[in-house]
């Protein structure tokens, strides 16, 4: 009962022969696979973050605008305040603010019920940031009750 060595390496070498490729071939596969899949993860997270990084400039351009409109209207040095709907603001200059469009910006005045003495105010505001194929536009408004 003894083995002929040379007899055993080579049939199994026979046997054996071209697994190697079928296994080198499935682990390129499976690597390529997985390469894609962290290509497009990091590309879709990159998109995210410059699609928030634009949403809130266009938040804080609309909010800004907003803010200027009710110091407008309500003014720190006790004169008579301006509630319109002009738009006379301009981000060009400003950084970080940068292709941001201020796109209505509006002051609504009105009384409460009839006999009542109480203003209501609602200022409402909108921007648009834009950059290559990426645009984010955001709204903010707020009311505000004057009493006498």
């Amino acid at each position: 009962m003894y083995l002929n060595r040379n007899s055993l390496t080579y049939s199994s070498l026979n046997q054996q022969r071209g697994s190697m490729l079928v296994i080198s071939i499935f682990v390129i596969v499976i690597m390529a696979f997985l390469g894609f899949s962290m290509v497009r993860l990091l590309s879709a997270s990159a998109d995210a973050v410059i699609h928030e990084v634009y949403g809130l400039r266009a938040l804080n351009s609309a909010q800004s605008a907003m803010e200027q409109k009710i110091l407008r209207a309500f003014p720190l040095n006790n004169q008579v305040g301006v509630c319109d709907n002009t738009i006379n603001i301009d981000y060009s200059n400003i950084a970080g603010f940068e292709n941001c469009v201020i796109d209505s910006l509006t002051c609504t005045e009105s009384t409460g019920f009839v006999g009542e003495s109480t203003t209501y105010y609602r200022f409402a505001s909108r921007a648009t940031c834009s950059g290559g194929k990426v645009t984010a536009s955001r709204s903010v408004a707020v009311d505000a009750i004057v009493e006498p």
